[in-house]
């Protein structure tokens, strides 16, 4: 079987891509290795009355890109409150609202004004080191690991200082974050819909031969194409499961050697009643591990569910676990920091990332020594990990959240973003 483009991958990205080349008159088959489109982005419908997300959860900012496709789509959202009383933090024995904590610890203040001064990363700091060289104590790093580099997806001395301030710096998708009220999912298979998606095709080999492409599934199924899009999550693209011809290294250089997919597990609760009496909070920042706690649920509500996120080496740790021994720790450190050992599951679910053969990781970050040199800095204009991963090489072209700039990787409009970039650099090829 021979078509114009082959989309490896039906997440967001190759989603996009296959979206906008179909619409502009190619014809395009999208190979997905799961049962179900949308990736990294999953939304279960059982665990209670509204929709859960195992995957990607929030729109990132009131500016991302994705806000034209949702509003032309009707999807209503909600912001996800995140400061004041809605939000607290727990130590050994209680907890204290945002309110209050700002109130009463300088360094937690300090910590969540971000208020760095202009002084330049080195290219090969790390994001701890280039901290406490611009005065950030103990008690701050504290709050940063907790929280911040939780949600970057690695411990802080592992992250780049520089790709970290660029994405500061970028601040094109806005502020706060907000929730699609009937599901992430909806975006996913809005854009599938008319599309010839193959589920279960798993990929075992991706070969540039002459002016075309050929793919071979794991069923020794062979696939042409003139192109293709490679949107395939990052994590995968490292674990040598999909051997390529030309290899990855040939392809790539050193792109994929400057950039992870962190560790990211979700534990997802059904609670028997609420951690907190206040109906209001809906989201705490926890000493132990898992560091950060959320809830989709809103209001007072029987059987809350509430998410646990954790990241890098304490996630690590806790997949050494089986599922019922992880739950269970991790719901104890809710029990010890807000006081309450009669707080009981009626049900849970860990949702392990890296262990998913089709993702092998959450979301990506950039090591020490691979970000992109600012203009005016040592080594100007030397890309980034980020922008060599996402270099066509044609008949390939490359999309996903990892090739995306630093303000909107690891998002989901970053990989919408970046399939509708990889379906442009097609067209341009197959004009």
């Amino acid at each position: 079987m021979k078509t114009d483009v082959l989309v490896l991958g039906a997440g967001v990205a190759g989603l996009a891509a296959a979206r906008d080349l179909h619409d502009a008159g190619h014809a395009v088959v999208v190979l997905e290795a799961r049962d179900r489109v949308g990736g990294r982005v999953w939304t279960e419908r059982s665990l209670a009355p509204h929709p859960v997300e195992f995957g990607a959860e929030f729109v990132h900012g009131d500016r991302a890109a994705t806000w034209p496709l949702l509003d032309r789509l009707g999807l209503a959202t909600r912001l996800w409150p995140k400061c004041d009383d809605s939000l607290v933090h727990a130590e050994s024995g209680g907890w204290r609202t945002m309110t209050r904590l700002r109130a009463e610890d300088d360094a937690f203040e300090r910590t969540r004004s971000w208020n760095l001064p202009d002084v330049e990363p080195g290219p090969y700091e790390d994001f701890d080191s280039y901290l406490r060289r611009v005065g950030f104590d103990d008690a701050q790093l504290r709050y940063v690991r907790r929280a911040f580099a939780n949600a970057c997806g690695e411990a802080p001395e592992r992250l780049s200082a520089a790709a970290i301030l660029a994405g500061f710096r970028d601040g094109e998708a806005g502020e706060g974050d907000f929730r699609v009220i009937d599901g992430y999912d909806r975006l996913p298979h809005a854009l599938a819909e008319g599309l010839d998606v193959r589920r279960r095709a798993v990929v075992r080999r991706v070969a540039c031969e002459g002016r075309g492409v050929h793919v071979t599934l794991d069923d020794g199924t062979g696939m042409r194409a003139h192109a293709a899009v490679v949107a395939l999550p990052l994590g995968v693209l490292q674990s040598g499961a999909i051997e390529f011809a030309p290899s990855l290294r040939a392809l790539k250089g050193d792109a994929l050697a400057g950039i992870r997919s962190g560790a990211v597990v979700k534990l997802v609760y059904r609670l028997a009643g609420p951690p907190v009496e206040d109906p209001g909070v809906s989201a705490l920042y926890a000493a132990g591990t898992p560091p950060m706690w959320w809830s989709p649920s809103t209001g007072p509500t029987d059987l809350p569910v509430w998410t646990a996120f954790v990241s890098g080496p304490a996630a690590a740790d806790l997949l050494r676990y089986p599922s019922e021994v992880a739950l269970e720790r991790a719901l104890d450190t809710l029990r010890v920091e807000l006081d309450r050992p009669d707080l009981r599951a009626v049900s849970g679910r860990v949702i392990a990332w890296p262990l998913d053969p089709f993702a092998r990781g959450g979301y990506s970050h950039v090591l020490p020594g691979h970000a992109a040199r600012r203009a005016g800095t040592t080594c100007e204009g030397v890309p980034g990990a980020r922008a060599l991963l996402a270099r066509p090489t044609p008949p390939l072209v490359w999309a996903g959240e990892a090739t995306a700039p630093e303000g909107s990787a690891a998002t989901v409009h970053g990989a919408y973003v970046s399939g509708r970039r990889a379906a442009a650099e097609l067209s341009a090829v197959l004009a």
